[in-house]
């Protein structure tokens, strides 16, 4: 992505990243804590030309099997996931400078490590 072309500042280098995660996640504080949120989004026009109603489906399915690769990659550093499907979507949406469209978030998972007992 070329970043000389954005309205805003890449999300990396946001000042404010935590609390706008925070607020875009409903105020789900570990959210905004983690070292790392992976985002999914999608761009339904990409499958419906040749799939029509169908894309919808194989596109959420792809998420979650890609999530699904997340959590045993992030097990297998000692660390966790926890995906997330709830958030502010006009929110989140403009924070990751996305249209909210034609093109959307449909799936959040923050990663960092397991605290101990």
């Amino acid at each position: 992505m070329n970043y000389s072309s954005c309205k805003q500042l890449p999300v990396a280098h946001r000042p404010t990243i935590q609390e706008e995660m925070c607020k875009a996640s409903y105020n789900e504080t570990f959210v905004a804590n983690a070292p790392v949120c992976f985002s999914w989004s999608c761009i339904p026009y990409r499958g419906e030309w040749r799939f029509k109603s169908k894309a919808h489906k194989s596109m959420l399915l792809d998420a979650g099997h890609i999530c699904q690769n997340l959590y045993l990659a992030a097990e297998s550093i000692g660390c966790g996931a926890c995906a997330i499907g709830g958030y502010y979507q006009q929110g989140i949406d403009e924070l990751l400078g996305l249209d909210g469209e034609d093109e959307f978030v449909v799936y959040l998972a923050p990663v960092g490590k397991i605290k101990a007992d």
